[in-house]
């Protein structure tokens, strides 16, 4: 395998360099039709003839590196959009108003504290899922009502995992915004 090339990108290009050489064979050797050929390989008469015309792959890459454009703003690649040279002029995440992040690890932990300071203990993935507290109804739901509280997913996916979100407010649960510890 090459270095820096993706296990499964190998995988696709040493798969289609089999297809095209047993494409080849069954056309030069057998004489078969692009039908017949599609029908023993399992693929589309359209995947044979591309086999044909582009047995690398190379003049499809091509064709679609003319599509994507460079984000103005941080200068990753952006999604093409109605054809060559239209792409979009910035990414996802740099694009005129992009909605700023709701959440912060700081601000998930200081929800946490703040869970604790109401409720008399850390919360759990479940009290903070409406899944859950739908199901347990009363209480759960009053409570994930009361506040405003981030999601599991939102959670894990700033801090790492639940667990580690936990040990962080444990770590700051004595201290307000500012980092003083409270009196």
């Amino acid at each position: 395998m090459s270095p820096g090339v993706p296990p499964a990108a190998y995988d696709r290009v040493s798969e289609r360099r089999r297809a095209v050489a047993l494409a080849r064979h069954f056309r030069e050797a057998e004489r078969l039709s692009i039908r017949q050929i599609a029908d023993r390989l399992g693929r589309s008469p359209a995947t044979i003839k591309a086999y044909f015309y582009d047995p690398t792959g190379e003049k499809a890459r091509a064709v679609k590196a003319r599509y994507v454009g460079v984000c103005r703003g941080c200068g990753a690649y952006t999604q093409p959009r109605n054809g060559k040279g239209d792409a979009y002029a910035y990414c996802k995440a740099c694009h005129p108003g992009a909605i700023e992040r709701r959440w912060t690890r700081d601000r998930v932990v200081e929800a946490m504290v703040e869970w604790r300071r109401r409720f008399g203990r850390l919360p759990s993935s479940y009290d903070w899922s409406r899944t859950h507290a739908r199901r347990r109804g009363g209480d759960a739901l009053k409570r994930l009502r009361e506040g405003d509280w981030p999601s599991a997913s939102v959670v894990t996916s700033l801090v790492g995992s639940w667990a580690a979100a936990r040990q962080q407010a444990e770590r700051d649960g004595g201290r307000n915004r500012h980092g003083r510890a409270e009196t």
